[in-house]
């Protein structure tokens, strides 16, 4: 089955891509809103590109978590298209 992604999708996933993340950070880098990050980061862990990849409790008593890309996504085309 292929997927195609919307840009938001695309974008947290070139993210993670990157290197792990938590979804504030992509949040704030890219200026998509929270709730949306979230969504999408949980619609791609269940096409099985993106996986958490640490959650520790901070000092602060804040549970991060950190999600990375699993490779490999073609990112050559202008159009994303995910095999899931």
């Amino acid at each position: 089955m292929q997927v195609r992604l919307d840009p938001a999708a695309k974008r947290i996933l070139l993210a993670l891509l990157a290197s792990p993340k938590t979804p504030a950070e992509v949040s704030h880098i890219h200026g998509i809103p929270i709730t949306i990050v979230w969504q999408k980061i949980r619609w791609l862990e269940e096409l099985g590109v993106v996986r958490e990849t640490l959650a520790f409790v901070s000092s602060s008593g804040e549970v991060r978590r950190y999600f990375e890309a699993e490779l490999p996504v073609d990112t050559a085309d202008d159009e994303l298209i995910v095999d899931a």
